[in-house]
């Protein structure tokens, strides 16, 4: 007995040197919890510090067996787990009781006057929890960590204090709190003047009492989600379902959305405050459900007047507001209802000038307009896109369907076999009027101040926006590549910069394949300018005609033109200097032939009639001649004329043979030729001034003008129509070696593919232009008939690849 009493003495020796150093340690802990933001002496920190390192270390332990030893071993199983949850569980006691007190003074308090007791509490209560944590470091690194190793739900003194703060004091008081919360919240939404820091202190310190580095063992943003947030939002969106119903019953759906738009303004830039960031999207979703999801079908129908009054304020709102509810529900109907709209103004504005008598007058002017009016409608919308709807994917992609609708097809370009009246032609048309010398009118519109080289640059880059929708890529190439040519020919051209700035646009979008015939030719004139001073250098002494003679050498493969259909018989003039240029080109170039293209040559040539009166009585009339041209007036001239009455006043008379004869023309040439002269009054004929194969010509002796140069060299329509037609032609051969090449690299790839996913690949393989079903078909038969293709002979709609 007497042992067993010794002993019990001694066990009680260690609680009175635990209770000493508790005692020390409370009191530290005490002055930290109430004045932590007044901080305290490093000399205290390390009292602390070294009175948690002594509990846990120097305490003396018991063995069994009556035993007794003081641990060297700072590790000790023994000691630590004794000594260590005595520790643990007196700052825990001792932390509760002070909380206890902080709650029940916190009863004092209600509405913002207790948000910001708790704030500050929170505050102080922070920066305390972060010293005791680092005093009880010792206890966080060995016993706990032990604890926490063997399985034990023990938390580190950080996490220990903050969950203290949610049990003993936050769930005390959290009604009145969060009452206080959304009385202030309600508030602000009212238009009063509150202070919105308050919440947002508030509701980050629910963010922190949540986390998992926080509150071991809890689910994460548990507090604010449960306590907050969801409360929260459902008030929200009681609140604003109350004032919704009010402001749509004192407006018009008009205002409502005005409202709206202002009010998600204000709510997001307060949520982006103080709520945290993983719960914006919910708040957000729950206010677009209650202030947009049930007005969604009365805001969407308003959608329409305002592009109609072109109010891009509005309309940018609207779009702001529909884009919250998401792409199917919100952008969708927004994005059908722009396209369709879109083209709808888009032929609208096209038929209209389709009617003006100014577009009847030559193609010129109806593609100027087309283009004009085609522009006008992308430029408005394009606005209406970058400044209301922020350059939405979807909705660019809704406007540009809607162009190349209304730009394919619309009153001046209907489906039809007139190639005049394709989008593309038109718009190769307005391109050569931009880029040809004589049309300043078309090139006129511009920016105030700018210069006509900018102001051309401007026009060329609408122009390669309206490019950009064509359907008919291989068209526009075809008929700009021979207004192209005709330009450079004549030396027409506006700018040699204009039409370099055209081919380096027309590359960006389409690529160096379609520009590198356009470089190839402007190389052949410039290689020809070259070749043409040699010429008059080389044969300046012994020159056999006495008037200017220049000429182009182009190569065949790169240009669009057509040997002549017709014989020619030069005048003797003009057929010295053909003869001599012939001559010295053959002398370095011996291995090529030359074509001449008197098709489309031109000349110039004087001419004086007998009773021409004033200063064309001296200097005569300056006529501007196509070649063909020039060989039938030469026939007047006295000394190569084979008509008779050279003698007379009026001068010679020719017979419709006599002049066949002496050119070796077509007969249907020259009476066109003929006819042309006469309407111009330049010469006459016996049969009421009509040309026919019967009639006889003579001069107009009499014939005059107020203009001393006359151009009798224009296209006639019968040559514009015959072109065009060959035109068509030449695509349709080249649309059918497209097909056929897109279908051999589809196969080649593939080695066999049924009919309809073949025809579905070469559709989607061809860029250019849009192939027609019909047109593969007929292909693949082709391709089949000369072996590259071959059907499956157990099923019918399979082709095989034939290498």
């Amino acid at each position: 007995m007497a042992t067993t009493r010794s002993m019990s003495n001694r066990e009680q020796e260690p609680l009175s040197d635990a209770d000493r150093i508790w005692s020390e340690l409370s009191v530290g802990v005490d002055a930290i919890l109430t004045h932590a933001e007044e901080g305290f002496e490093q000399s205290l920190y390390m009292r602390l510090y070294t009175g948690v390192y002594n509990f846990c270390t120097s305490l003396k332990s018991s063995l069994p067996g009556g035993q007794y030893f003081t641990p060297g071993d700072a590790s000790s199983t023994v000691h630590g787990s004794m000594y260590g949850r005595q520790l643990y569980t007196r700052l825990n006691d001792h932390v509760s009781q002070f909380m206890a007190d902080v709650a029940a003074k916190s009863r004092e308090y209600s509405g913002d006057e207790l948000l910001a007791f708790y704030n500050k509490e929170w505050i102080k209560y922070g920066d305390a929890a972060k010293m005791i944590h680092h005093i009880f470091d010792y206890l966080n690194r060995h016993w706990i960590l032990r604890e926490q190793d063997d399985g034990n739900n023990v938390c580190d003194i950080n996490t220990l204090m903050f969950r203290l703060w949610r049990n003993k004091f936050f769930m005390e008081v959290r009604n009145s709190l969060l009452e206080s919360v959304f009385s202030l919240m309600k508030r602000i939404r009212d238009g009063q003047v509150a202070d919105l820091n308050l919440v947002k202190s508030v509701v980050d310190s629910f963010v922190s009492l949540g986390s998992d580095d926080m509150v071991s063992g809890s689910k994460k943003m548990e507090v604010y989600d449960s306590y907050f947030l969801k409360p929260f939002i459902e008030g929200s969106r009681q609140y604003y379902q109350a004032e919704s119903e009010r402001v749509l019953k004192e407006g018009s759906i008009r205002n409502y959305m005005i409202w709206v738009f202002e009010r998600l303004k204000e709510e997001d830039d307060r949520a982006e405050m103080y709520l945290h960031e993983s719960s914006l999207r919910e708040f957000g979703e729950a206010l677009n459900k209650v202030l947009i999801g049930k007005q969604r079908a009365n805001l969407i129908s308003e959608f329409k007047p305002m592009l109609v009054a072109q109010e891009k304020e509005d309309l940018g709102r609207l779009y702001e507001l529909l884009k919250r509810l998401g792409e199917v529900m919100g952008l969708e109907p927004l994005r059908t209802i722009f396209c369709d709209f879109v083209q709808e103004a888009g032929q609208d504005a096209v038929k209209k000038v389709s009617g003006n008598q100014e577009a009847t007058e030559s193609m010129a002017n109806k593609s100027r307009l087309f283009v004009q009016a085609l522009l006008s409608v992308h430029e408005l919308y394009a606005g209406i896109l970058r400044d209301s709807f922020k350059d939405d994917p979807g909705l660019s992609k809704s406007l540009d369907r809607a162009c190349q609708a209304f730009i394919n097809e619309n009153a001046m370009c209907k489906k039809a076999e007139d190639t005049e009246a394709d989008a593309a032609r038109l718009l190769a048309t307005y391109c050569d009027t931009l880029l040809r010398k004589g049309n300043a009118n078309a090139r006129a519109a511009g920016e105030a101040g700018a210069s006509s080289e900018d102001n051309l640059e401007k026009q060329l880059a609408q122009a390669i926006c309206v490019y950009r929708y064509l359907s008919n890529f291989d068209v526009f190439h075809a008929s700009y590549v021979r207004f192209f040519a005709r330009r450079l020919v004549n030396e027409q051209s506006v700018s040699t910069h204009g039409e370099e700035t055209m081919i380096s646009l027309l590359k960006e979008v389409s690529g160096v394949d379609v520009t590198s015939r356009l470089s190839r030719m402007f190389s052949d004139i410039t290689v020809s300018k070259d070749k043409i001073d040699q010429f008059k250098e080389s044969t300046q002494n012994t020159r056999t005609f006495d008037y200017e003679f220049d000429m182009k050498v182009l190569n065949t493969a790169s240009w669009p033109f057509k040997a002549p259909e017709t014989k020619l018989k030069l005048p003797a003039e003009l057929e010295r200097a053909v003869d001599q240029y012939t001559e010295f080109f053959h002398k370095d170039r011996g291995g090529r032939r030359l074509n001449w293209l008197w098709q489309y040559s031109k000349a110039e040539i004087r001419m004086f009639f007998p009773k021409a009166t004033g200063p064309a009585a001296k200097a005569g009339y300056m006529f501007q001649v196509s070649t063909f041209q020039l060989a039938i007036l030469m026939l007047f001239n006295q000394d190569s004329g084979p008509g008779t009455g050279y003698e007379s006043a009026d001068g010679p008379t020719l017979t419709f043979d006599q002049i066949v004869a002496a050119t070796e023309l077509d007969k249907d040439i020259v009476l066109d030729e003929l006819a042309l002269f006469c309407k111009a009054r330049v010469m006459n004929s016996n049969t009421a001034n009509k040309a026919t194969e019967k009639s006889q010509y003579t001069l107009n002796a009499g014939f005059k003008s107020k203009q001393m140069r006359i151009n009798l060299s224009r296209a006639k329509k019968s040559d514009q129509k015959k072109e065009a037609k060959d035109m068509q032609r030449a695509v349709a051969v080249d649309r059918s070696a497209s097909i056929q090449a897109a279908i051999v690299r589809i196969m080649k790839a593939r080695k066999q593919l049924p009919h309809r996913e073949l025809i579905q690949a070469t559709i989607e393989n061809i860029k250019l232009f849009h192939p027609q079903v019909t047109d593969i078909k007929q292909s693949i038969d082709k391709l089949i008939d000369t072996g590259y293709l071959e059907r499956d002979e157990n099923t019918r709609d399979l082709y095989k690849y034939l290498a």
